[in-house]
């Protein structure tokens, strides 16, 4: 075989690797030309290319009809003869923890009913619901169970809706004090959607 002069193999070697340390930028040197322009992403989202219209918030107040039948079922609610109303409350409540919809219209009211039970004026309230509204929650203690000191009753419309009246009674000496959340829906009025299988209970269920 025919050997190569020494002088041209080092001089094909020489320019080969001068070619592979001009074909790529040393580490730490900026991109230029093509380079540069493939290194950069696609530019921000604007608000010409979102794409649409951002979702409405719900209402957060509540509408006045829901405000008048929040104040038709306060002014609906009895108590025991000798019940002393005890507090001036017309506020307007917008959340309550035992009511999952929202927005709501909300009152409260305070009486002391003197010389009672828990027992017996969870039964009176009960068979003197405010308004026509119906029961969620039924029957009293056990006849062998000690007096309770707390009770709670609640009513909704027709329709077992989130509304409604929920009336708690306790223990205070020898009479007992009653306080009712009253809580009415309206047009704008949103409620959680259960799980599949599920339900939620009514006020007064937990």
């Amino acid at each position: 075989m025919r050997r190569l002069p020494v002088t041209l193999v080092t001089i094909a070697a020489t320019a080969a690797l001068l070619s592979a340390c001009t074909g790529a930028p040393a580490a730490g040197d900026a991109p230029t030309g093509s380079a540069a322009a493939a290194s950069v992403g696609p530019p921000p989202a604007t608000e010409s290319n979102l794409g649409s219209e951002p979702t409405p918030a719900p209402a957060s107040t509540p509408d006045a009809a829901s405000i008048a039948q929040a104040d038709a079922w306060l002014g609906a609610i009895a108590m025991p003869a000798g019940a002393v109303r005890t507090d001036d409350n017309t506020r307007l409540y917008t959340s309550f923890a035992g009511w999952i919809c929202a927005p709501i219209a909300g009152r409260h009211g305070e009486w002391l009913v003197p010389n009672a039970d828990v027992d017996g004026t969870i039964d009176w309230i009960r068979e003197n619901p405010p308004a026509g509204l119906k029961a969620t929650t039924g029957g009293g203690s056990f006849g062998d169970a000690p007096p309770p000191t707390s009770a709670t009753v609640a009513f909704t419309p027709e329709d077992l809706s989130q509304q409604g009246v929920l009336f708690r009674v306790d223990r205070r000496g020898s009479s007992v004090a009653v306080q009712a959340d009253v809580v009415a829906l309206g047009s704008t009025s949103v409620c959680p959607t259960p799980d599949p299988g599920t339900s939620f209970g009514l006020p007064g269920q937990g």
